[in-house]
C-alpha cells in the first residue's frame, strides 16, 4: 500500500512489516509512526499472527491508507510472518518491526543511507537510546550457547551505541528493528521460519557474515523499543520451551561440533523446567 504522504517517486520504497500477536494498539501505532517517515516512500503492513478476535478486530477496524493488514489464519512464529508479509511486497528495502517500535520521522532515511553507502550491508539496525542499547549483540561463542541451556542470558554484554553521524559494525543487531537491502534479503532466504521464536535474528545475522555481508548500526538512526509485550503473554513453561528448542536448531545449524554436548543438557534443562 503507497502513503499518501510520500509518494515522491524519487523516494527509495521500503516495505515495512509489522509483526503482531495480541499487541494491536501498539502495532497500530508503530505503523502510523513508519508511514509518516521522511525521505522515503514506505509501504507499511502489520501481518497478525492470529491474535484473540478483539485483537482482530481492532486491527481490520483500524485499518487505513497508513498500512495494510494480513491475517495469517494460524500462529506462524515471528519468521515464518515476517517473510509471509515481505513475500507480498517488492520494495528495495524491507524493514522487519517488533509491534513495540516507534521510529521517528528521519529513522528509516538514515538506515536507507547507511545500506546505500555501504556495498556489503546485511542487517542495518537503529540505535534504541531508551533502554541502555542491550539488543545489539556479538553471535555467541560454543561455550555461551552450552551456557546458556542453563541460563538464558548469559554472555549478554551492551554494546555502546554509535554517535549521530557514525556507523557501526555489529555482530548481531537485535531483531526488533532492522531494515535490508531486498536483494540481499533474498539470496539469503530471508529468516530462516523453523525457529518459531527466539534465535532466527541470530541465525540471519550469522548467516549474513557468513556470505561476506557487514551487519550495521546507524547512530542517525534512532527508535524507541517499548519492549516485552507478547513476551509477558506467554506462559513460563512456554518461554522455556520456545527458547530452549530454537537454541537446539540453532546449535544444529551453526556449532554441530557442541551437538552430542548440548542435546542432553537440553532434555535435562526441560525436564527440571517441566517442559
Amino acid at each position: 500500500m503507497r502513503n499518501p504522504v510520500t509518494t515522491v517517486e524519487k523516494n527509495s520504497v521500503v516495505d515495512v512489516v509489522i509483526v503482531n500477536w495480541n499487541t494491536s494498539e501498539k502495532a497500530i501505532k508503530a505503523a502510523e509512526h513508519f508511514a509518516a517517515s521522511r525521505d522515503v516512500d514506505p509501504r507499511v503492513v502489520i501481518v497478525d499472527n492470529d491474535s484473540v478476535e478483539e485483537q482482530k478486530a481492532l486491527l481490520r477496524e483500524t485499518r487505513n491508507e497508513a498500512f495494510d493488514l494480513i491475517e495469517t489464519g494460524s500462529n506462524l512464529g515471528f519468521g515464518g510472518a515476517a517473510n509471509l508479509g515481505l513475500s507480498k511486497s517488492s520494495g528495495d528495502f524491507v524493514v522487519v518491526s517488533n509491534a513495540d517500535i516507534i521510529p521517528p520521522p528521519d529513522t528509516l532515511a538514515a538506515l536507507v543511507a547507511a545500506a546505500e553507502k555501504t556495498p556489503s550491508a546485511g542487517m542495518v539496525g537503529p540505535v534504541f537510546r531508551d533502554d541502555g542499547n542491550h539488543y545489539h549483540d556479538h553471535l555467541p561463542s560454543s561455550a555461551t550457547l552450552l551456557l546458556r541451556i542453563g541460563f538464558g542470558r548469559f554472555g549478554r554484554k551492551s554494546i555502546s551505541p554509535p554517535l549521530p553521524g557514525e556507523i557501526a559494525r555489529v555482530e548481531q543487531p537485535a531483531g526488533a528493528c532492522f531494515l535490508m537491502r531486498r536483494d540481499v534479503w533474498n539470496s539469503v532466504g530471508g529468516f530462516d521460519d523453523s525457529f518459531f521464536l527466539w534465535y532466527e535474528d541470530v541465525d540471519l545475522a550469522r548467516r549474513l557474515i557468513d556470505s561476506g555481508h557487514t551487519n550495521l548500526i546507524v547512530g542517525s538512526a534512532e527508535a524507541a523499543h517499548i519492549g516485552g509485550d507478547s513476551f509477558r503473554k506467554l506462559s513460563d513453561r512456554r518461554k522455556q520451551d520456545l527458547r530452549l528448542s530454537s537454541l537446539r536448531r540453532y546449535i544444529s545449524l551453526h556449532h554441530r561440533g557442541i551437538s552430542a554436548i548440548a542435546e542432553p543438557l537440553i532434555r535435562l534443562s526441560k525436564r527440571l523446567r517441566g517442559v
